[in-house]
């Protein structure tokens, strides 16, 4: 019996955008090379959703003359799963001085990739592309999850399907430092944004002025409280 197959078309990556730094910086490296770029956005019922939207829409107009096609928005609601998170709340966010470890949502990546390779056999786009960094320490950003995540999308899916991770041997700083010429100011770090600003409180603010540090590069980022320049902080630079 011959088994179900779809076929992908050529040129094509679909781009896992988040609206944060790595993702829009990834976006933007792709599709100024001449890629066909299919930036998908993974709606999960998430505290920061909307303003994450708003920036991220702002962002990808940024990007003229380029093959960049439309946002595509999907929804994979989580609040049944994360109702008394913080994620979904905004109560208890790690602060500024918490560990990266905090920031973990359970099944995130997992998730994402399920709902964006759906997409892309709909769509024939035979490659995924995720911005997950070297110095993130959950189990769905290792090496050998996403190796074995293509195979299962591969099988079930019947479409070869392939998932690539092309900044995963970088820090934020590294990536900072590529995308230095793009509308940084147009991304969104932070996981209790106010009123399109940075909160400056956040573990996840924290990160970000730190990797700006490390970068040497000034950073652009509006936030609603400025985040004093602490002891960790200056050690990055």
């Amino acid at each position: 019996m011959k088994r179900f197959h779809i076929s992908p078309l050529k040129g094509r990556v679909a781009v896992l955008a988040s609206g944060g730094l790595d993702s829009s910086v990834l976006i933007a490296s792709m599709a100024r090379r001449g890629r066909q770029v299919f930036p998908i956005y993974v709606r999960a019922g998430l505290k920061w959703e909307a303003q994450e939207l708003m920036l991220l829409r702002a962002f990808l107009r940024s990007l003229r003359r380029t093959k960049l096609a439309p946002l595509t928005v999907v929804n994979f609601p989580a609040g049944d799963d994360l109702r008394r998170h913080w994620s979904v709340t905004g109560r208890n966010v790690p602060g500024y001085r918490a560990g990266l470890a905090s920031n973990y949502i359970v099944g995130r990546n997992l998730s994402l990739l399920t709902k964006a390779a759906i997409y892309c056999a709909h769509k024939r786009i035979g490659e995924l592309a995720i911005a997950s960094l070297a110095q993130n320490p959950f189990p769905d950003a290792t090496p050998e999850f996403f190796r074995t995540f293509q195979r299962t999308a591969r099988q079930g899916l019947g479409f070869a399907l392939k998932v690539v991770t092309p900044y995963a041997g970088l820090s934020k700083a590294e990536v900072i430092r590529r995308g230095r010429r793009e509308a940084l100011e147009l991304t969104l770090s932070c996981a209790r944004p106010e009123r399109g600003l940075h909160c400056g409180r956040c573990t996840k603010c924290a990160e970000r002025v730190r990797a700006f540090r490390a970068a040497r590069t000034p950073d652009p980022t509006r936030y609603a409280i400025r985040p004093a320049v602490r002891p960790r902080d200056r050690s990055a630079s």
